[in-house]
């Protein structure tokens, strides 16, 4: 398993493993086989859809027009406007770093769960039989030496994280939140503003769309995802565990689209920062 969780990380470009994918895990015949099933279509449009999804969600995100936007290397913040700095140089810098990779993390991470959730289900992803060629593979440096997930947080941070995680109705805490535990007064800052968005009708209807923008995603992707369940079958993997899995996994996919929205709230909340490339 470590092979193909170290695949999954430098085919999606990213500096860490996220949660949901370590859950799936626990089922490692279905997770190599979906892993193999799913990988061929990490091409140029599973990228371009990625970066679609991203940029949906930031414009869903976006503060309202005249709304004070934090200038990441300010030192003037109006009070109770705009997050407040209590961090050296070189946190900061790494906090906007981490919101940035978790931004660009949490579309491809949503992407393959959606898949993921259709093949546990016994579904087919058709594919467009088009012929591409494959994503830049490898993580970004920008990325190196990013931690996204600390080891040990505060107990505040993590029962308010718990909070968030009931509140927004998921069954696993979003991994956007998870990432910035190790700066607790962000992350309560995030979520005090974060909260009351929530539990808006424009916050349900923007997880509509980014659901079904990564739907629509899933239906450019040139290759067909399906899994030989027999033979799945035939090395241990009964059909109970396949139903308890796919539960799983529908739950999971149903919460990425918050996922996606909470990192570009969180980003949005240090003010935007230019988003790095691939390279």
């Amino acid at each position: 398993m470590f092979a193909v969780m170290d695949d999954v990380r430098h085919t999606l470009r990213m500096s860490w493993v996220d949660p949901a994918f370590r859950s799936v895990s626990a089922h490692p015949l279905f997770f190599t086989a979906a892993w193999a099933a799913t990988r061929p279509n990490m091409t140029r449009s599973f990228a371009a859809g990625a970066d679609r999804l991203r940029l949906t969600a930031i414009d869903l995100m976006r503060p309202a027009p005249g709304a004070p936007r934090i200038q990441p290397g300010g030192d003037s913040i109006p009070e109770g406007n705009s997050f407040q700095w209590d961090l050296g140089t070189l946190e900061r810098e790494r906090l906007i770093r981490t919101v940035q990779a978790v931004l660009h993390a949490a579309p491809k991470v949503a992407l393959v769960l959606q898949a993921w959730s259709l093949l546990a289900r016994r579904r087919r992803v058709p594919g467009t039989g088009l012929e591409e060629p494959p994503a830049k593979r490898g993580i970004p440096s920008w990325q190196e030496d990013l931690v996204a997930f600390p080891r040990s947080v505060s107990p505040e941070a993590d029962a308010l994280i718990d909070d968030a995680t009931v509140e927004l109705g998921l069954v696993a805490a979003p991994s956007a939140l998870q990432a910035v535990a190790a700066w607790p007064h962000f992350l309560e800052d995030a979520w005090t503003r974060l909260q009351p968005l929530a539990r808006s009708p424009r916050w349900q209807d923007a997880v509509t769309r980014v659901r079904g923008s990564g739907a629509q995603v899933l239906r450019t992707l040139p290759h067909p995802m399906d899994l030989q369940w027999e033979a799945i079958g035939r090395r241990g993997f009964t059909e109970d565990r396949r139903k308890a899995l796919a539960e799983h996994a529908v739950a999971l996919a149903a919460g990425m689209p918050v996922n996606v929205l909470v990192a570009a709230f969180l980003w949005w909340r240090l003010g935007g920062p230019e988003l790095p490339g691939e390279s």
